[in-house]
């Protein structure tokens, strides 16, 4: 299948590359929750038969391709639990299981054993598309805003460029200058915080591009308040917790305590609140109460993501007792036929002590009947009814 050409502007390409991903994983739903969300969005033509709509297809197609190849590649990973195969019972009085073979109790541990190991996969994948659900969702937030302010985020990066090679003074001051010719209105600032944080928490970013655009970021900080550049310092605020904790837990201690210094100072100035000084203090419980934060403002993404897997698991646990519940039938069933052949053991009459007299031969009757219980009597009747038979037969 020949690619059609992707768009031109990377960020539009990016859009339509995570959404076909996206699509794949969840389904047709995911889509036509994106097409109702975003119908007044000209930047999502694509989904409506549009510009690069055929590139649209062709990601998609690829990524459900993709997909069904990890799943084959993975299938006890991703497959439901099957039941373990049953044991068959006897009719009749139980038979001593040869070595080796499984109790009940073992299958029934094994079962267990097999539902915690896919309940832990299952969250495991639930957490990965729940982040990616709302990755997605803030990038769309942002090429919306971006269609509104019509903000050059390429000329952004071409400042940035410089503070991340060299981080020198002049190219520091060039990047704050021009954030702060565009802080035109609270939607410029979000945007133009919002690029940095994408920036500094990409996967892969170096340490020297995380710290010298957070020391932009610093330099920033100190004009705001200098010049009460309420939008700006609000935007900075609603990213400095990403930006600082996974830039401190991605490297070891010398580096850390470069970016430590940057919280003393931010805590001695006062630009932050208390709430936002704490989180940065421990980095990991911080980055955790951001993230839990993100898939509370974006529930409508989430929420059926959740579900889908909440559903799946439950559908595991269903299986897995219908299992169990079969397994404790027969056993049941098992015991139950037991004490008839108890019964019958315990009903068969002793032998009479005149059977053994030479003087009068056994009927054939008493003679089957010892026949039929004889492995069940004590040992002394049985050579006690074995030598009257003898002496009969003389």
């Amino acid at each position: 299948m020949e690619m059609p050409l992707p768009p031109d502007d990377q960020e539009l390409r990016n859009v339509i590359d995570k959404l076909a991903q996206f699509v794949a994983r969840n389904g047709p739903e995911f889509e036509k929750m994106t097409m109702e969300k975003q119908k007044e969005n000209p930047k999502f033509s694509f989904l409506f038969g549009g510009d690069f709509y055929g590139y649209y297809k062709y990601k998609l197609a690829l990524e459900q391709q993709q997909l069904l190849c990890k799943q084959s590649q993975d299938i006890e990973a991703t497959a439901q639990i099957q039941p373990l195969p049953q044991p068959s019972l006897p009719p009749a009085a139980p038979i001593p299981a040869p070595q080796g073979t499984p109790s009940v109790e073992e299958l029934i541990q094994q079962s267990q054993w097999n539902l915690q190991q896919q309940e832990q996969h299952l969250l495991a994948m639930r957490q990965e598309q729940v982040t990616s659900a709302v990755a997605l969702a803030i990038e769309q937030q942002m090429q919306k805003v971006l269609e509104e302010t019509q903000l050059d985020m390429n000329e952004f990066d071409n400042l940035l460029q410089p503070i991340i090679d060299t981080c020198t003074k002049d190219a520091i001051s060039a990047g704050k200058n021009w954030m702060f010719s565009n802080a035109k209105s609270p939607a410029h600032c979000e945007l133009m915080a919002g690029h940095l944080r994408n920036r500094i928490t990409a996967e892969g970013a170096h340490f020297e591009l995380r710290l010298h655009l957070i020391y932009l970021i610093n330099d920033v900080l100190h004009h705001c308040q200098r010049k009460q550049a309420r939008d700006l310092l609000a935007a900075l605020q609603k990213v400095v917790v990403p930006i600082y904790c996974t830039s401190f837990l991605a490297v070891e201690e010398d580096k850390q305590q470069k970016i430590a210094r940057l919280l003393q100072l931010w805590e001695k100035n006062g630009y932050f609140d208390e709430s936002i000084i704490q989180q940065l203090q421990s980095p990991a419980l911080g980055l955790g109460q951001y993230q839990a934060n993100l898939i509370t403002e974006y529930a409508t993404v989430v929420q059926p993501v959740q579900v889908a897997f909440q559903q799946q698991i439950q559908n595991l646990k269903t299986q897995h007792e219908e299992f169990v519940n079969s397994l404790t039938q027969q056993q049941q069933q098992q015991q139950i036929q037991i004490p008839p052949l108890e019964n019958e053991v315990k009903s068969t009459p002793p032998p009479q002590a005149s059977a053994a007299a030479p003087t009068s031969a056994p009927s054939s009757a008493p003679v089957t009947q010892a026949g039929t219980n004889l492995f069940f009597l004590a040992p002394s009747i049985v050579l006690s009814c074995c030598a009257g038979l003898g002496q009969a037969k003389a």
